[in-house]
Protein backbone atom coordinates (compact mmCIF):
# COMPACT_ATOMS: atom_id res chain seq x y z
CA UNK A 1 0.00 0.00 0.00
CA UNK A 2 1.95 3.31 -1.15
CA UNK A 3 1.69 6.03 1.32
CA UNK A 4 -0.24 9.20 0.16
CA UNK A 5 2.28 11.94 -1.42
CA UNK A 6 3.17 14.55 0.45
CA UNK A 7 2.22 17.77 -1.76
CA UNK A 8 -0.86 16.39 -2.73
CA UNK A 9 -2.26 16.21 0.70
CA UNK A 10 -0.83 19.38 0.89
CA UNK A 11 -1.86 21.21 -1.34
CA UNK A 12 -5.60 19.93 -1.51
CA UNK A 13 -6.50 20.72 2.24
CA UNK A 14 -6.67 24.09 3.74
CA UNK A 15 -4.44 25.91 5.61
CA UNK A 16 -6.11 26.89 8.89
CA UNK A 17 -3.82 29.91 10.83
CA UNK A 18 -3.60 29.06 14.87
CA UNK A 19 -5.51 31.38 16.52
CA UNK A 20 -4.84 32.41 19.62
CA UNK A 21 -7.01 31.91 22.39
CA UNK A 22 -8.64 34.36 23.40
CA UNK A 23 -7.86 36.89 26.52
CA UNK A 24 -10.93 36.75 29.61
CA UNK A 25 -11.85 39.53 31.22
CA UNK A 26 -10.58 38.77 34.50
CA UNK A 27 -7.50 38.07 32.57
CA UNK A 28 -6.99 41.04 31.04
CA UNK A 29 -8.25 42.84 33.74
CA UNK A 30 -5.72 41.29 35.83
CA UNK A 31 -2.69 42.11 33.25
CA UNK A 32 -3.54 45.56 33.24
CA UNK A 33 -1.58 48.45 34.43
CA UNK A 34 -4.80 49.92 36.56
CA UNK A 35 -4.81 46.59 38.58
CA UNK A 36 -1.03 46.12 39.07
CA UNK A 37 -1.06 49.43 40.34
CA UNK A 38 -3.70 48.74 42.58
CA UNK A 39 -1.22 46.20 44.29
CA UNK A 40 0.26 47.89 46.93
CA UNK A 41 -2.56 50.05 47.88
CA UNK A 42 -5.16 46.67 48.56
CA UNK A 43 -1.71 45.66 50.48
CA UNK A 44 -2.03 48.77 52.55
CA UNK A 45 -5.40 48.25 52.97
CA UNK A 46 -4.78 44.80 54.14
CA UNK A 47 -2.25 46.34 57.21
CA UNK A 48 -4.93 48.79 58.21
CA UNK A 49 -7.42 45.66 58.57
CA UNK A 50 -5.01 44.03 61.09
CA UNK A 51 -5.01 47.08 62.62
CA UNK A 52 -8.42 46.97 63.31
CA UNK A 53 -8.33 43.69 64.49
CA UNK A 54 -5.78 44.49 66.56
CA UNK A 55 -6.55 47.65 67.87
CA UNK A 56 -10.26 48.33 67.61
CA UNK A 57 -11.71 51.58 68.11
CA UNK A 58 -7.89 53.18 69.13
CA UNK A 59 -7.30 52.86 65.51
CA UNK A 60 -10.34 52.69 63.84
CA UNK A 61 -11.33 56.48 64.46
CA UNK A 62 -12.33 59.04 61.54
CA UNK A 63 -11.56 61.65 63.59
CA UNK A 64 -8.30 60.42 65.07
CA UNK A 65 -6.99 59.39 61.54
CA UNK A 66 -8.38 62.76 59.70
CA UNK A 67 -6.40 64.47 62.81
CA UNK A 68 -3.29 62.31 61.43
CA UNK A 69 -3.97 63.86 58.09
CA UNK A 70 -4.28 67.93 59.18
CA UNK A 71 -1.27 67.65 60.96
CA UNK A 72 0.81 66.39 57.95
CA UNK A 73 -0.65 68.21 55.71
CA UNK A 74 2.45 70.07 55.54
CA UNK A 75 4.33 66.95 54.77
CA UNK A 76 2.06 65.73 51.88
CA UNK A 77 2.14 69.22 49.85
CA UNK A 78 6.32 68.88 50.46
CA UNK A 79 6.03 65.62 48.85
CA UNK A 80 3.84 67.58 46.14
CA UNK A 81 6.96 70.22 46.06
CA UNK A 82 9.41 67.55 45.42
CA UNK A 83 7.42 65.68 42.58
CA UNK A 84 8.35 67.71 39.75
CA UNK A 85 12.54 67.83 40.35
CA UNK A 86 11.84 64.03 40.56
CA UNK A 87 10.05 63.61 36.81
CA UNK A 88 12.83 65.80 35.58
CA UNK A 89 14.73 64.00 37.05
CA UNK A 90 16.19 65.96 39.94
CA UNK A 91 15.75 66.40 43.33
CA UNK A 92 15.48 69.66 45.96
CA UNK A 93 16.43 68.69 49.49
CA UNK A 94 16.01 72.04 50.21
CA UNK A 95 12.07 72.45 50.46
CA UNK A 96 12.08 71.74 54.41
CA UNK A 97 14.40 74.55 54.98
CA UNK A 98 11.83 76.97 52.79
CA UNK A 99 9.11 75.83 55.06
CA UNK A 100 10.65 76.20 57.85
CA UNK A 101 11.79 80.15 56.72
CA UNK A 102 8.61 80.31 55.63
CA UNK A 103 6.82 79.25 58.71
CA UNK A 104 8.96 82.00 60.41
CA UNK A 105 8.19 85.09 58.37
CA UNK A 106 4.18 83.90 57.99
CA UNK A 107 4.19 84.26 62.39
CA UNK A 108 6.79 87.36 62.57
CA UNK A 109 6.17 89.27 59.69
CA UNK A 110 2.46 90.03 61.30
CA UNK A 111 3.05 89.69 65.24
CA UNK A 112 6.34 91.55 65.09
CA UNK A 113 6.05 94.45 61.95
CA UNK A 114 2.34 93.70 61.63
CA UNK A 115 2.20 93.48 57.98
CA UNK A 116 -1.12 93.18 56.46
CA UNK A 117 -1.63 89.56 56.14
CA UNK A 118 -2.23 89.79 52.44
CA UNK A 119 1.10 91.25 52.13
CA UNK A 120 2.81 88.56 54.39
CA UNK A 121 1.27 85.42 52.05
CA UNK A 122 2.43 87.09 49.05
CA UNK A 123 5.93 87.67 50.17
CA UNK A 124 6.52 84.30 51.55
CA UNK A 125 5.68 83.01 47.98
CA UNK A 126 7.57 85.24 46.29
CA UNK A 127 10.54 84.27 48.67
CA UNK A 128 9.50 80.56 47.61
CA UNK A 129 9.63 81.12 44.04
CA UNK A 130 12.94 83.01 44.08
CA UNK A 131 14.09 80.22 46.13
CA UNK A 132 13.44 77.89 43.91
CA UNK A 133 14.77 79.64 40.14
CA UNK A 134 18.26 80.00 42.78
CA UNK A 135 17.80 76.37 42.96
CA UNK A 136 17.41 75.73 38.85
CA UNK A 137 19.82 78.74 38.18
CA UNK A 138 22.41 76.61 40.48
CA UNK A 139 22.21 73.33 39.24
CA UNK A 140 20.83 74.11 35.09
CA UNK A 141 22.91 76.81 34.50
CA UNK A 142 26.14 76.52 36.63
CA UNK A 143 25.62 72.53 36.23
CA UNK A 144 26.23 71.99 39.98
CA UNK A 145 25.24 68.72 41.58
CA UNK A 146 21.38 68.71 42.96
CA UNK A 147 22.53 67.49 46.01
CA UNK A 148 24.68 70.27 46.87
CA UNK A 149 23.24 72.90 45.36
CA UNK A 150 19.42 72.44 46.82
CA UNK A 151 21.33 70.92 50.19
CA UNK A 152 22.86 73.99 50.26
CA UNK A 153 20.16 76.20 49.85
CA UNK A 154 18.24 74.56 52.19
CA UNK A 155 20.71 74.98 55.15
CA UNK A 156 20.62 78.71 54.14
CA UNK A 157 17.01 78.86 54.31
CA UNK A 158 17.12 77.12 57.43
CA UNK A 159 19.50 79.53 58.69
CA UNK A 160 17.84 82.65 57.95
CA UNK A 161 14.78 81.62 59.58
CA UNK A 162 16.91 81.08 62.32
CA UNK A 163 18.67 84.85 62.27
CA UNK A 164 14.64 86.30 62.06
CA UNK A 165 13.82 84.45 64.57
CA UNK A 166 16.34 84.88 66.19
CA UNK A 167 16.94 81.36 67.52
CA UNK A 168 14.04 80.97 69.32
CA UNK A 169 9.79 80.50 68.88
CA UNK A 170 7.93 83.25 67.46
CA UNK A 171 4.37 83.50 68.77
CA UNK A 172 1.89 85.94 69.55
CA UNK A 173 2.27 87.95 72.64
CA UNK A 174 -0.27 90.35 74.76
CA UNK A 175 1.51 93.13 73.31
CA UNK A 176 2.29 92.13 69.84
CA UNK A 177 0.15 91.82 66.64
CA UNK A 178 -2.38 89.15 66.56
CA UNK A 179 -2.63 87.15 63.62
CA UNK A 180 -6.13 86.85 61.48
CA UNK A 181 -8.73 84.49 63.31
CA UNK A 182 -9.48 83.30 59.90
CA UNK A 183 -5.49 82.18 59.72
CA UNK A 184 -4.69 80.43 63.05
CA UNK A 185 -7.30 80.10 66.04
CA UNK A 186 -10.59 77.99 66.90
CA UNK A 187 -12.69 78.96 63.48
CA UNK A 188 -9.52 79.56 61.33
CA UNK A 189 -7.88 77.01 57.98
CA UNK A 190 -5.66 75.82 60.64
CA UNK A 191 -8.35 74.32 63.33
CA UNK A 192 -9.28 70.93 62.91
CA UNK A 193 -12.63 71.43 64.49
CA UNK A 194 -13.25 73.89 61.81
CA UNK A 195 -14.88 72.02 58.46
CA UNK A 196 -14.68 72.36 54.79
CA UNK A 197 -17.96 72.73 52.85
CA UNK A 198 -19.26 69.29 52.19
CA UNK A 199 -20.94 69.99 49.57
CA UNK A 200 -17.40 70.98 47.78
CA UNK A 201 -16.46 67.35 48.75
CA UNK A 202 -19.36 65.47 47.46
CA UNK A 203 -18.51 67.23 43.99
CA UNK A 204 -15.54 66.28 43.94
CA UNK A 205 -16.51 62.82 44.61
CA UNK A 206 -18.99 62.51 41.76
CA UNK A 207 -16.03 63.28 40.03
CA UNK A 208 -14.21 60.50 40.88
CA UNK A 209 -16.83 58.42 40.08
CA UNK A 210 -17.14 59.67 36.64
CA UNK A 211 -13.34 59.32 36.01
CA UNK A 212 -13.41 55.95 37.28
CA UNK A 213 -15.99 54.64 35.01
CA UNK A 214 -14.36 55.88 31.73
CA UNK A 215 -11.19 54.42 33.20
CA UNK A 216 -12.93 50.98 33.27
CA UNK A 217 -14.67 51.85 30.40
CA UNK A 218 -11.06 52.21 28.52
CA UNK A 219 -10.23 49.06 29.81
CA UNK A 220 -12.90 47.22 28.08
CA UNK A 221 -11.51 43.48 26.81
CA UNK A 222 -11.46 42.51 23.33
CA UNK A 223 -13.56 39.54 24.07
CA UNK A 224 -16.68 42.28 25.90
CA UNK A 225 -19.08 44.05 23.43
CA UNK A 226 -18.43 47.65 24.42
CA UNK A 227 -22.33 48.22 25.52
CA UNK A 228 -22.12 45.30 28.18
CA UNK A 229 -18.51 46.52 29.23
CA UNK A 230 -20.32 49.85 29.86
CA UNK A 231 -22.71 48.24 32.03
CA UNK A 232 -20.37 46.13 33.97
CA UNK A 233 -18.26 49.41 34.56
CA UNK A 234 -21.06 51.45 35.89
CA UNK A 235 -21.70 48.35 38.32
CA UNK A 236 -18.65 48.47 39.70
CA UNK A 237 -18.60 52.02 40.40
CA UNK A 238 -22.20 51.41 42.00
CA UNK A 239 -20.82 48.78 44.10
CA UNK A 240 -17.14 50.51 44.96
CA UNK A 241 -19.74 53.73 45.76
CA UNK A 242 -21.91 52.08 47.86
CA UNK A 243 -19.49 49.93 50.14
CA UNK A 244 -17.89 53.23 50.47
CA UNK A 245 -21.22 54.86 51.38
CA UNK A 246 -21.34 52.00 54.09
CA UNK A 247 -17.66 52.07 55.48
CA UNK A 248 -18.79 55.22 56.37
CA UNK A 249 -18.16 57.91 53.44
CA UNK A 250 -20.29 60.58 54.55
CA UNK A 251 -18.76 60.54 58.11
CA UNK A 252 -15.25 61.19 56.43
CA UNK A 253 -16.56 64.42 54.55
CA UNK A 254 -17.77 65.50 57.23
CA UNK A 255 -14.43 64.95 59.13
CA UNK A 256 -12.94 66.95 56.26
CA UNK A 257 -11.00 69.78 58.20
CA UNK A 258 -10.60 73.20 55.75
CA UNK A 259 -6.27 72.50 55.77
CA UNK A 260 -7.18 69.34 54.86
CA UNK A 261 -9.44 71.05 52.05
CA UNK A 262 -6.70 73.22 50.60
CA UNK A 263 -4.24 69.96 50.39
CA UNK A 264 -6.90 68.65 47.94
CA UNK A 265 -7.44 72.09 46.16
CA UNK A 266 -3.64 71.96 45.60
CA UNK A 267 -3.58 68.28 45.22
CA UNK A 268 -6.17 68.95 42.46
CA UNK A 269 -4.40 71.83 40.50
CA UNK A 270 -0.95 70.23 40.60
CA UNK A 271 -2.61 67.22 39.41
CA UNK A 272 -3.86 69.20 36.44
CA UNK A 273 -0.66 70.88 35.53
CA UNK A 274 1.02 67.78 35.43
CA UNK A 275 -1.56 65.78 33.63
CA UNK A 276 -3.13 68.17 31.27
CA UNK A 277 -1.37 70.64 30.21
CA UNK A 278 1.36 71.49 27.67
CA UNK A 279 3.78 71.94 30.44
CA UNK A 280 3.40 68.66 32.39
CA UNK A 281 3.93 66.92 28.96
CA UNK A 282 7.30 68.59 28.56
CA UNK A 283 8.25 67.74 32.12
CA UNK A 284 7.55 64.25 31.25
CA UNK A 285 9.84 63.94 28.35
CA UNK A 286 12.15 65.50 30.23
CA UNK A 287 12.99 62.99 32.72
CA UNK A 288 12.27 60.10 30.57
CA UNK A 289 14.95 61.39 27.88
CA UNK A 290 16.19 64.90 27.83
CA UNK A 291 17.62 64.07 24.40
CA UNK A 292 15.02 63.09 22.48
CA UNK A 293 12.73 65.79 24.23
CA UNK A 294 15.42 68.23 22.83
CA UNK A 295 15.09 66.92 19.58
CA UNK A 296 11.34 67.28 19.51
CA UNK A 297 11.64 70.99 20.66
CA UNK A 298 11.12 70.79 24.30
CA UNK A 299 13.97 72.88 26.20
CA UNK A 300 14.94 70.19 29.21
CA UNK A 301 16.67 72.90 31.07
CA UNK A 302 14.05 75.62 31.21
CA UNK A 303 10.95 73.29 32.18
CA UNK A 304 13.52 71.53 34.98
CA UNK A 305 13.75 75.13 36.21
CA UNK A 306 10.26 75.99 36.14
CA UNK A 307 9.78 72.61 38.32
CA UNK A 308 12.42 73.79 40.33
CA UNK A 309 10.28 77.08 40.73
CA UNK A 310 6.90 75.91 41.76
CA UNK A 311 8.83 73.17 44.56
CA UNK A 312 10.08 76.48 46.21
CA UNK A 313 6.34 77.90 45.66
CA UNK A 314 5.17 74.76 46.99
CA UNK A 315 7.22 74.73 49.76
CA UNK A 316 6.74 78.06 51.10
CA UNK A 317 2.81 77.13 50.88
CA UNK A 318 3.37 74.38 53.03
CA UNK A 319 5.32 76.69 55.88
CA UNK A 320 2.45 78.94 55.67
CA UNK A 321 0.28 76.25 56.29
CA UNK A 322 2.20 74.87 59.03
CA UNK A 323 1.76 78.45 60.76
CA UNK A 324 -1.82 78.39 60.59
CA UNK A 325 -1.93 75.31 61.97
CA UNK A 326 0.90 75.52 64.66
CA UNK A 327 0.17 79.45 65.57
CA UNK A 328 3.74 79.68 66.41
CA UNK A 329 7.02 79.05 64.13
CA UNK A 330 9.58 76.71 66.17
CA UNK A 331 13.38 76.38 65.12
CA UNK A 332 13.84 73.73 62.47
CA UNK A 333 9.86 72.96 62.26
CA UNK A 334 10.08 71.94 58.32
CA UNK A 335 13.43 70.10 58.05
CA UNK A 336 12.37 67.05 59.39
CA UNK A 337 9.60 67.23 56.82
CA UNK A 338 12.22 65.94 54.36
CA UNK A 339 12.77 61.99 54.81
CA UNK A 340 8.30 61.25 54.79
CA UNK A 341 8.02 64.03 51.81
CA UNK A 342 10.27 62.05 49.79
CA UNK A 343 8.65 58.81 51.06
CA UNK A 344 5.18 60.04 50.26
CA UNK A 345 6.58 60.92 46.57
CA UNK A 346 8.23 57.34 46.06
CA UNK A 347 5.17 55.75 46.80
CA UNK A 348 3.20 57.67 44.54
CA UNK A 349 5.55 55.43 42.00
CA UNK A 350 3.82 52.11 43.44
CA UNK A 351 0.26 52.92 45.02
CA UNK A 352 -1.96 53.29 41.80
CA UNK A 353 0.47 53.64 39.23
CA UNK A 354 3.46 51.10 38.02
CA UNK A 355 6.34 53.46 38.22
CA UNK A 356 5.61 57.01 37.29
CA UNK A 357 5.32 59.47 39.58
CA UNK A 358 1.27 60.35 40.74
CA UNK A 359 0.04 63.33 42.67
CA UNK A 360 -2.74 61.41 43.90
CA UNK A 361 -0.60 58.38 44.40
CA UNK A 362 1.87 60.59 46.69
CA UNK A 363 -1.18 62.06 48.86
CA UNK A 364 -2.39 58.76 49.40
CA UNK A 365 0.92 57.09 49.76
CA UNK A 366 1.91 59.45 52.01
CA UNK A 367 -1.46 59.79 54.67
CA UNK A 368 -0.75 55.66 54.38
CA UNK A 369 2.50 55.68 55.29
CA UNK A 370 1.64 58.41 58.87
CA UNK A 371 -1.14 55.43 59.24
CA UNK A 372 0.98 52.81 59.39
CA UNK A 373 3.32 54.32 61.88
CA UNK A 374 0.46 56.02 64.00
CA UNK A 375 -1.38 52.45 64.04
CA UNK A 376 2.36 51.21 65.78
CA UNK A 377 2.55 54.04 67.78
CA UNK A 378 -1.20 53.82 68.89
CA UNK A 379 0.11 49.66 69.58
CA UNK A 380 3.35 50.39 72.40
CA UNK A 381 5.64 51.14 69.55
CA UNK A 382 7.62 54.30 70.63
CA UNK A 383 7.33 57.78 68.52
CA UNK A 384 10.95 57.57 67.75
CA UNK A 385 10.54 55.23 65.64
CA UNK A 386 8.36 57.14 63.18
CA UNK A 387 11.55 58.21 61.51
CA UNK A 388 12.91 54.18 61.25
CA UNK A 389 9.48 53.48 59.20
CA UNK A 390 9.67 56.60 56.85
CA UNK A 391 12.97 55.47 56.02
CA UNK A 392 12.14 51.46 55.41
CA UNK A 393 9.29 52.24 53.57
CA UNK A 394 10.89 54.76 51.54
CA UNK A 395 13.67 52.10 50.76
CA UNK A 396 10.72 49.59 49.90
CA UNK A 397 8.68 52.39 47.56
CA UNK A 398 11.86 52.89 45.67
CA UNK A 399 13.18 49.17 45.37
CA UNK A 400 9.60 48.60 43.83
CA UNK A 401 9.38 51.64 41.31
CA UNK A 402 12.66 50.38 40.13
CA UNK A 403 11.30 46.59 39.78
CA UNK A 404 8.23 48.08 38.20
CA UNK A 405 10.35 50.13 35.75
CA UNK A 406 12.66 47.37 34.38
CA UNK A 407 9.79 45.30 33.95
CA UNK A 408 7.86 48.01 31.64
CA UNK A 409 10.89 47.77 29.49
CA UNK A 410 10.65 44.41 28.66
Amino acid sequence: MSSPDLATTTASEPIVPATQPREGALRHVARSKAFQGSITFVAFLIVFAVYVVWLGDKFASTDARFLDIHQNAPVLLLGLAVMGTLIAGQFDLSVGGMATLTTFLAIGLKINQDWPFALVVLVCLGIGLLGGLINGLLVMRLKVNTFIATLGTGGLFGGFASVYGKGTQLSPKDDSAPLPGWFSGPDSIGAFGHKFPSFLLWIGVAGVAVAVFFMLRRARPASQAPRTWDAISAAIVLVVGAIAIGLGLPTWIDATSWTIGILLIVGLLVWVLFTRTTYGRYLHATGSNPEAARLAGVNPEKETIKAFVLGGVLAAFAGIILAANQGSASPDAGVGFLLPAFAAAFLSTVVLSTGRFTVWGALVGGTFLVWVSQGLIVGGLAFTYTDVVNGVVLVLAVALSTTLGRRSLR
